[in-house]
């Protein structure tokens, strides 16, 4: 019997029940209310939370329940880690804490996944099917900033959609065994160019954590409507707000490239960062010269640097070799794709820092003087832009000066050749224009969604360049100076003729030079890069 045909059985049935006429349609009454019970699980409210039942049970695989504690338990040698320690901080997002308590339980939710019910689209992410549309999950994160909508879950995205379908959210708190289902209350794009068909978009999906006594949901997934099977479990990351926040957390987007040895330039970058008050480096790595990769994980044992595994979403290349020939030629697919670890990034740091940076090894945003660190300069532009605005900026914006590789200075036994911030202190006078080539600084109060320049989505949803975005003044501030062989961009006629022949002495990172020296020298040397 169609199910048309049962409701309309059904209704006449109901009718003549009220006047006292005929039998009860059991039988259709329950296909009925079934399908009113699917239809409310397909389109109930966006942000409203279902608690799902755990009508079905699904039992752990023989194997695994014989084999899981043993195999999880083994120790890697050069870490030290568990083996389940050692997925949970390889992988970006991975709950495969949950996941493993899900298989020793011996039953799960069918609701819940196990382990092996997540989808693996390659190393780094997870899939979702929404409608029939991929979505391809990187992490998820808790975000309390926003009073009016109360606490929020992120989750980073990319989908082969210029208009992808609202996905569901289901939430696993402390102790949970069923998911608590809420519909996103929206899909933010993450770029500044025109979205495309068949290409690999960013977007950051919303759901409401919810208010009250539960705390921090601990796990998230994508699914399509609410209660049904995951394929992502997704661990959300939260900071302890107890803990004050520090000042200056800097990001910078994938390594990729395993033929060039970047390791002193890199080593003496990470130094003038701690040097002008960064507290934290987040690089990501796709694939790196040998010895860049010593210098990577040095900092990381060390505790200063976050280093987090990439690879490319979908079916871009994820051979090492071909990263260069694909970042390089398919630009569009590049600015993209970086805007996940730009955005992966702050995210991270919400509750732990207050300000977030970008920039690239060849570059450095430098302070103007008197300013004895980074975080000191934003300090006070921050009091200067609230002195002439209505609103704190989201993003602090600085121009670019350029200081060409051939404008260096000669080596000695205290500026070896290999530092080459140091040895460069001769830069262009001219500055490029207010928002061409700038790079910023991010306040973790406001921002959202980042790309390389600026912050594009804020609490209060795209931002607004005229008023979200603070130009920092060169000479009374900071700027970014480009340490780079020739300016920017595929023409270089106005650079020859308005940037390079006027140039100016500035010796701004000669402030903490033996300290930038003394520790690049020390880092490298252990490492054996350079002689002792």
């Amino acid at each position: 019997m169609g199910i048309a045909t049962c409701m309309a059985l059904f209704r006449r049935r109901m009718l003549r029940r009220l006047v006292g006429v005929g039998a009860r349609p059991l039988l259709c009454g329950l296909a009925v209310m079934g399908v009113f019970i699917l239809y409310l699980m397909y389109t109930h409210p966006s942000g409203v939370h279902i608690v799902c039942e755990c009508s079905e049970e699904v039992e752990t695989q023989e194997r695994v329940a014989r084999y899981l504690d043993t195999l999880m338990a083994e120790v890697d040698p050069i870490t030290n880690r568990t083996a389940e320690a050692s997925v949970a901080s390889f992988h970006p997002s991975l709950a495969i804490e949950f996941l493993t308590q899900q298989e020793r339980r011996g039953r799960r939710c069918r609701n819940t996944p196990g382990v092996f019910s997540v989808r693996h689209r390659n190393a780094v992410w997870q899939e979702a099917d929404v409608a029939g549309v991929t979505f391809l999950a990187f992490g998820a994160y808790y975000d309390d900033r926003d009073g009016e909508e109360g606490p929020l879950v992120r989750v980073l995205v990319m989908v082969e959609s210029p208009k992808p379908p609202t996905p569901t959210c289901h939430l696993w708190f402390e102790g949970d065994i069923a998911p608590t289902a809420t519909k996103a209350i929206r899909i933010d794009y993450i770029h500044w160019q025109e979205r495309f068909p068949d290409v690999w978009l960013p977007y950051i999906v919303t759901c409401r954590a919810g208010r009250g006594h539960r705390g921090v949901p601990q796990v998230v997934s994508l699914v399509p409507h609410a209660c049904a099977q995951s394929t992502n479990a997704l661990r959300v990351l939260s900071v302890d707000r107890s803990k004050p926040k520090r000042d200056l957390a800097l990001c910078h987007k994938f390594i990729f490239n395993p033929s060039r040895d970047s390791s002193q330039r890199l080593a003496e970058w990470i130094e003038a960062s701690r040097a002008w008050g960064v507290d934290r480096i987040t690089i990501y790595e796709a694939a790196s010269h040998p010895n860049v990769a010593k210098v990577l994980r040095h900092y990381e044992a060390e505790g200063y640097l976050t280093l987090i595994p990439w690879m490319n979403p979908g079916s871009q290349p994820n051979v090492p070799h071909l990263h260069r020939l694909f970042y390089d030629t398919q630009r569009y697919s590049l600015f993209t794709t970086e805007n996940i670890p730009y955005t992966d990034c702050l995210l991270r740091h919400l509750a732990s820092h207050r300000y977030v940076g970008v920039w690239d090894v060849d570059e450095f945003l430098v302070p103007a003087p008197p300013f004895a660190s980074i975080p000191d300069m934003v300090d006070a532009a921050k009091e200067t832009a609230l002195s002439i605005g209505v609103k704190p900026p989201t993003s602090y914006l600085a121009r670019c000066s350029y200081f060409f590789d051939n404008l260096t200075e000669p080596a000695t036994s205290d500026l070896p050749e290999y530092l080459h911030l140091l040895r460069h202190v001769t830069r262009t006078v001219k500055f490029s224009p207010p928002k061409v080539f700038t790079k910023a600084i991010h306040d973790t109060s406001y921002a959202l969604g980042l790309h390389a320049h600026f912050a594009l989505l804020n609490l209060a949803g795209e931002v607004d360049r005229d008023h979200d975005l603070y130009h920092l003044y060169p000479t009374n501030e900071g700027y970014l100076g480009h340490y780079r062989p020739a300016c920017q961009g595929e023409s270089q006629e106005e650079c020859n003729l308005l940037f390079r022949p006027f140039t100016t002495e500035d010796t701004t990172l000669w402030k903490y030079r033996e300290q930038i020296a003394g520790n690049t020298k020390k880092v490298l040397s252990k490492l054996g890069i350079v002689p002792p």
